[in-house]
């Protein structure tokens, strides 16, 4: 097992042992340790029979997807029925990536527990702190868990997906897998809480759950919504739940501090960059000011990280997720730009009417301000080679020989 996968089971056991270590480092017959729960890898059937004579007889069996050498998702294995709303924890856009997904189902469907080298049984003697917890929470008594590790990033969390064992959805836990990523966690407990307060918005939120410290680190677990996926068009679900978004808090922030902003962001990520990414950033923070001086900017609430995947549809409505990037004072164009960026550079679709240059000065500097701080948001995130970087490294160079 990788380190990833290691750290990650670490999580969602509250401390496990791997391969069923002994003491003595003897074989199955050694005196064993005494962990909250054991993890074994690819069937391991002699030290799975002595964990039992133990007492570790609640086991939950998964598929590691893509390999166990390359974990991103784990998928409880058992009643055919849980299997699809366990791949539920994972919604691809790009067409090969739903056909791969589709027929991963299919095979799952009829009985396929992926190969025995990416199988991981989880057993302990009680039920686990996080089962405990849903069992609080819901009322569950036998839940069920599909795991997603996310992207590597300086934020990297784990998401769980919390099933009844036909398969319903109850919610999202998150935790985190390293340092940085307890105090976005968090973050997006608070804003969740201070959001749903405002009764216009509740339709377009998952509820907080629970949330609070957990191990070392922090923990939320909120309620799930609509199954069906977020539309890749921009249509009218969005603009409604902008402007609701926008309703609960309208501020004006002068220009020149959103330029001030962004410049203190770039100046602290720039020597990352080469030379002509310096250069333009630079230039793009003249120009703005320029644009921007004496101005005005319309701001209020921002989600952050605004783009299909994050996305829900159900009835007309929207359905919003992953708020731990949301900001209380941004310029309100800032979300509907980062959803065409993400569609534009992600999943290669042309971007129509919102991407234009704007005809306003104050609209255009608001824009290039957008660029660059998604950039400075990249290379926070440490994606610093990213597809998503490359192209608002180009967008931005073509706005500018346009102005």
């Amino acid at each position: 097992m990788t380190q990833a996968l290691l750290v990650a089971l670490g999580q969602f056991t509250g401390g496990s042992v791997a391969g069923g270590e002994r003491e003595d480092g003897e074989g199955p017959g050694g005196a064993l340790r005494d962990p909250i729960a054991v993890v074994l890898a690819g069937g391991q059937k002699a030290e799975h029979d002595a964990l039992a004579q133990n007492g570790y007889r609640q086991n939950r069996q998964f598929m590691v997807l893509p390999s166990s050498s390359e974990p991103r998702w784990l998928l409880p294995l058992g009643d055919t029925g849980r299997v699809p709303g366990g791949f539920e924890i994972y919604t691809p856009y790009a067409p090969f990536a739903r056909v791969v997904k589709s027929f991963t189902m299919g095979l799952m469907c009829a009985g396929w527990k992926g190969w025995r080298s990416d199988r991981i049984l989880v057993t302990s003697r009680e039920p686990l702190p996080l089962e405990r917890l849903v069992t609080d929470v819901t009322g569950e008594r036998r839940p069920v868990f599909a795991l997603s590790l996310g992207t590597t990033s300086h934020f990297r969390k784990l998401t769980v997906q919390v099933m009844r064992p036909s398969g319903e959805i109850l919610g999202y836990i998150k935790l985190p897998l390293n340092d940085g990523a307890s105090e976005r966690i968090r973050h997006e407990a608070a804003m969740l809480e201070n959001l749903w307060a405002h009764p216009v918005l509740r339709p377009h939120l998952p509820r907080v759950l629970h949330a609070g410290v957990w191990e070392d680190g922090y923990i939320l677990f909120q309620s799930a919504g609509p199954g069906a996926a977020g539309e890749v068009q921009f249509g009218p679900a969005h603009d409604e739940f902008l402007r609701n978004l926008w309703q609960v808090r309208r501020t004006d922030q002068p220009g020149s501090l959103l330029v001030t902003k962004t410049a203190d962001r770039w100046k602290a990520v720039a020597p990352r960059l080469d030379s002509s990414w310096r250069e333009m950033g630079d230039e793009t923070l003249r120009r703005a000011s320029a644009q921007l001086n004496g101005a005005s900017v319309p701001c209020g609430i921002l989600h952050g990280d605004f783009a299909p995947w994050n996305t829900r549809g159900g009835k007309g409505s929207l359905f919003v997720y992953d708020w731990e990037s949301a900001e209380w004072d941004a310029p309100q164009g800032w979300d509907i730009f980062h959803f065409h960026v993400q569609v534009a550079s992600l999943l290669n679709r042309r971007v129509r009417n919102r991407l234009t240059t704007p005809d306003e000065a104050r609209d255009r500097g608001s824009l290039w301000l957008y660029l660059l701080n998604s950039a400075c948001t990249s290379l926070e995130e440490g994606s610093q080679g990213s597809k998503a970087m490359e192209y608002r490294r180009q967008l931005l160079a073509r706005e500018l020989a346009r102005d």
